[in-house]
C-alpha cells in the first residue's frame, strides 16, 4: 500500500495504491489540509477538523480519516506526514 497526494489550487487529491488497484479522493477547499494532518499527528487528542461542507478530518485508531461528499479515505499513521508534506509542496 502506498499513498501520494497533490494539490491543484485549493483542491487536494489523495491517491492510495494497493497491488494493482488505485483509488483517488478529491478534496475541495483543502489548501490547509497538509497543516491540518500534521496537527492531528502531533496532537492525537485534537478535535476533528470540520471544514464543512467540503470535508472533515479526524483521528482513528489506525490513523486519520478524511471524509467528504465523494467518499472517504483512511491514511495509516506512518503515511500521514508523507501525505501532509506532499500537499504542502
Amino acid at each position: 500500500m502506498t499513498f501520494s497526494a497533490s494539490t491543484d489550487g485549493s483542491t487536494a487529491t489523495i491517491t492510495v495504491t494497493v497491488l494493482n488497484s488505485t483509488a483517488n479522493l478529491k478534496v475541495e477547499d483543502a489548501s490547509d489540509l497538509g497543516d491540518q494532518l500534521e496537527k492531528l499527528v502531533n496532537d492525537q487528542t485534537a478535535h476533528p477538523i470540520d471544514n464543512s461542507p467540503a470535508y472533515m478530518t479526524y483521528p482513528t485508531d489506525t490513523g486519520v480519516r478524511i471524509t467528504n461528499r465523494l467518499g472517504q479515505i483512511d491514511i495509516p499513521w506512518r503515511w500521514i506526514m508523507p501525505v501532509a508534506n506532499q500537499l504542502r509542496q
